[in-house]
């Protein structure tokens, strides 16, 4: 046997582990790797580097996600560690964390813990598990996080679950979009001061009861004001994203003026405007009402900036339902009524589609509509790129307005053929330069400050319209003290629409100056087993697990003492 082969093998396995570590050092000292994965789910995005290499101090993050739970929720966890343990090494060790399992100790201190993450924003979510004996349990799993930076907290949620996507889907919906949920929260709470929001009123928009719900899931991230405008130019500039929310009554050219100059300003702007407004309190009262066209004096300047909003109304098979009350005479010889209530599908209230290749609406839940109208692009200039974001079903239909609407057509046979439109556009994004509503007009009357300058064309900027002012709004219990519902519930099917997660994206997405939101483009897979495979192959698998390893060292064993002896009982061997 040569001695000195062995001991160059042996010599050549040392330097390759030698190697290997120095090359693990480098890579953890200069912050580099190799991501050999199809789907890149190790490359951290170039946005989120500049977030991370920016920290001045120590973000902590608390992750609830430990503990015992479904299979596909610890692939799951596995994934957030992974990702987090990414980010920190961009971070110069700025990130810090720890998982804990919000299910630990006794039943009281269980419910205090869950109560404590419910209350500070870190949604739940329940999943029914079976035993051995066939029965199921109800497990409560809080997919979510506490970042905390310099004495703030802010609360972040890795799952905004999607009752129209399976629990597979929707966990791989969050693995898409961690990195980013991550990396907004850090980015707003090491902000030095917030964006500024403003809320437009003075021209009958939708008061705070009714803006509740998105002022709520807006609050830690922004700050927020209500602006009348008054013709005041600059009265605008000081806020990032500028909100006009359901105005029915008539814009002042002064007041259209200054919003006009904030946008080309480089301003961004949300509108959620109604073409049609129906007047729903004589609806509740009689069975007949009427929907008019609004006149807002908002139509020529979304139409020179590349929108026009129809004036007509969207009805939908695919709709939610609204509540009525039906007369039923008592038995026997009572003559008075009772009245009972009911639920009915009302295809003037359609669900919307997301458009899943935006990151704004990518996996959101439907959206309620109310009366919403066809929004539509106009002009042919390649300086706006336009894209829709929410559209009808294939089962609509178009009424123009001036139109009756009625409560008896809740008893009308739906005729199928009669909604033979389809995917009717309801929201649009416009990003690029825009020419102002104002070029070529006489602004003297508006301008005020002599050393106001004219823009005539903006800077690159974005605005999204949404032609339905109440997809913003929310319901709002009309008690002795008014008491607002979230963005998107639906009390009378206890049932949340995407509408909070839609709005609050478009005002992220609006304000979002590092182009964060792109992240959520990144397509990742969980590469979770097939359930229903597994159930039928159920013991195949189990032998191809336990026998097949077993039965490969026997035969490997056996080979490889046949081989010994084959080799060493040659007659000429010598040592």
């Amino acid at each position: 046997m040569n001695v000195s082969v062995g001991r160059k093998n042996i010599l050549s396995f040392f330097f390759i582990l030698i190697l290997l570590f120095v090359l693990n050092i480098v890579c953890q000292t200069f912050n580099t790797g190799i991501d050999l994965t199809e789907d890149r789910r190790y490359t951290v995005s170039e946005q989120s580097k500049q977030v991370l290499e920016n920290l001045d101090d120590i973000v902590f993050i608390r992750i609830y996600l430990d503990g015992d739970m479904p299979v596909n929720f610890k692939k799951f966890r596995t994934s957030v560690r992974e990702k987090i343990g990414e980010l920190k090494r961009y971070s110069r060790k700025n990130i810090q964390y720890e998982f804990r399992n919000p299910s630990e100790g006794d039943d009281e201190n269980r419910i205090a813990v869950y109560r404590e993450l419910e209350k500070k924003g870190i949604a739940h979510i329940s999943v029914a598990e079976r035993d051995a004996e066939g029965g199921s349990t109800q497990r409560l799993i809080f997919p979510g996080a506490l970042v905390n930076y310099k004495g703030k907290e802010l609360s972040v949620n890795f799952i905004h679950s999607n009752p129209m996507l399976t629990t597979e889907e929707n966990l791989n919906l969050a693995l898409q979009n961690l990195e980013y949920e991550i990396i907004h929260v850090i980015q707003k709470i090491t902000e030095k001061s917030k964006n500024k929001i403003a809320f437009v009123e003075g021209h009958g928009e939708l008061d705070n009861y009714s803006l509740n719900g998105i002022l709520v899931n807006l609050k830690d991230f922004y700050d927020m004001d209500r602006v009348n405008i008054d013709g005041e130019t600059g009265s605008l500039d000081e806020y990032k994203v500028v909100v006009i929310a359901k105005p029915l009554e008539r814009w002042s050219e002064a007041d259209k003026f200054v919003l006009d100059q904030y946008i080309m300003n480089g301003g961004r702007t949300a509108w959620f405007i109604d073409a049609v407004h129906v007047y729903e309190d004589s609806l509740s009262s009689g069975a007949l009402t009427m929907g008019f066209v609004c006149e807002h004096n908002l139509n020529d300047q979304l139409f020179n900036y590349g929108v026009r909003i129809n004036h007509n109304v969207i009805q939908d098979l695919q709709c939610s339902q609204i509540q009525v009350h039906a007369q039923t005479s008592m038995s026997n010889s009572m003559q008075t009524s009772s009245t009972k209530f009911r639920l009915v599908p009302w295809t003037y209230f359609p669900l919307l589609w997301t458009s899943f290749d935006n990151p704004i609406t990518k996996g959101v839940n439907l959206v309620k509509a109310q009366y919403p109208g066809v929004i539509d692009t106009v002009g042919s200039s390649t300086a706006v790129k336009k894209q829709y974001l929410l559209y009808s079903s294939d089962k609509s239909k178009v009424s123009a307005a001036p139109l009756f609407v009625s409560l008896n057509q809740v008893d009308e046979k739906i005729t199928e053929k009669n909604f033979n439109k389809s995917y009717l556009p309801v929201a649009v994004l416009l990003e690029g330069e825009f020419v102002s509503t104002f070029r070529n007009r006489m602004i003297s009357q508006y301008v005020h400050d002599p050393d106001f300058k004219f823009r005539a064309k903006s800077e690159n900027t974005k605005m999204i319209v949404v032609s339905d002012g109440d997809i913003i709004r929310n319901d709002v219990r009309r008690t002795s003290t008014p008491l607002p519902l979230p963005l998107g519930y639906d009390r009378h099917t206890d049932y949340t629409y995407g509408n909070g997660e839609f709005v609050t994206n478009i005002i992220n997405y609006l304000a979002d100056e590092k182009n964060l939101m792109s992240i959520k483009n990144r397509t990742v897979k969980m590469r979770l087993l097939d359930s229903s495979k597994i159930a039928r192959y159920h013991t195949e698998i189990v032998l191809a697990n336990t026998a097949l390893p077993v039965i490969f060292v026997v035969v490997c064993g056996i080979v490889f003492v046949w081989l010994r002896r084959r080799k060493y009982s040659r007659p000429n061997f010598r040592d």
